[in-house]
C-alpha cells in the first residue's frame, strides 16, 4: 500500500485518480480548494495554490499524520474563469489574467514540493508528477494564441526541470514526470469540446487509467531529469 498524495482531487482529471488509487488499496490524502474544511478522518484538506499559507498549513496536517509520500500528485490547474478566456491575440492579454495562470499553473506547484521534500526523501522510491500540458512546449506550439496558458505551463515545465535536476543530487530516488492529459472531459475543457474531432475527447476516468499506467511504469526509474510525457508514454518535446 502506498501513500498516494493528490493536490486538486475533489473534481476532474484528479477526483478520478483519487478514485481509482482508492480501489486499488492505496493510503489516499486529498487536497482542493473545494474543501471548505480539514477533514482528517477522511483525509481531505483544503488547499488554495494561490495561498503560501494554505499550503503550508496543509502540510502541516500532512507530516502529522504521515510519515512518507510515495506519490504526490498535482493536477491543480486553471485555463479560463468566469471572469477571463484564454487570449486569442495579444490585444486581449491581461496582467492579472497572466499572474493568475503563473501562480496556480507554477507557482504553486513550485511551493508544493518545497513543502513536500521530507516527505518524498522519506519514501523507499518516489514520485513526483505534474499535470502539464503539450501547449506548454515551445517547440510544438505551431498554432500560438491562449497566451497565459502556453507561458504558465512552459514555467511549470522548466520549473520540474530544474528542480528535478537539483534533487537528483541529493534525493535520486525521486522521479520527476509531467503529464500531458489528453483532452478530456472535464470544465476546464468544456468551453472548447465542439471543435474537438470526433473520439479525441477522453473521459475522466480513461484518462486517469491511462496517467496511472505512466507513473507506475516510470516510478521505478532513477533519471537524472524529469519527464516530459503524455497519457500514451510519448515523450514531448520541450
Amino acid at each position: 500500500m502506498k501513500n498516494i498524495l493528490i493536490i486538486g482531487g475533489a473534481k476532474g482529471i484528479g477526483q478520478a485518480m483519487a478514485q481509482c488509487y482508492l480501489n486499488q488499496g492505496h493510503q489516499l490524502i486529498s487536497t482542493s480548494r473545494q474543501y471548505k474544511h480539514c477533514d482528517l478522518k477522511q483525509n481531505h484538506l483544503y488547499c488554495d495554490l494561490n495561498q503560501q499559507e494554505s499550503i503550508a498549513t496543509a502540510f502541516e496536517l500532512i507530516r502529522a499524520k504521515f510519515k512518507h509520500i510515495d506519490v504526490l500528485i498535482n493536477c491543480a490547474a486553471v485555463l479560463h474563469t468566469d471572469h477571463y478566456q484564454p487570449e486569442k491575440s495579444l490585444k486581449r492579454v491581461k496582467q492579472d489574467h497572466l499572474i493568475h495562470n503563473y501562480q496556480v499553473n507554477a507557482i504553486g506547484h513550485l511551493l508544493v514540493l518545497n513543502h513536500a521534500e521530507k516527505l518524498l526523501s522519506r519514501a523507499k522510491q518516489a514520485v513526483a508528477v505534474s499535470i502539464s500540458a503539450r501547449i506548454g512546449s515551445i517547440e510544438d506550439n505551431h498554432l500560438g494564441g491562449w497566451y497565459a496558458y502556453r507561458m504558465s505551463k512552459a514555467a511549470l515545465n522548466m520549473g520540474i526541470k530544474t528542480l528535478s535536476i537539483e534533487w537528483h543530487r541529493k534525493h535520486p530516488h525521486i522521479q520527476f514526470i509531467l503529464l500531458h492529459p489528453g483532452t478530456t472531459d472535464t470544465a476546464l475543457s468544456k468551453p472548447f469540446q465542439k471543435r474537438l474531432p470526433q473520439g479525441q475527447l477522453q473521459t475522466a476516468d480513461e484518462t486517469a487509467a491511462m496517467m496511472i499506467e505512466q507513473i507506475e511504469k516510470n516510478q521505478q526509474h532513477s533519471h537524472k531529469e524529469a519527464l516530459f510525457l503524455d497519457y500514451a508514454g510519448q515523450t514531448i518535446p520541450w
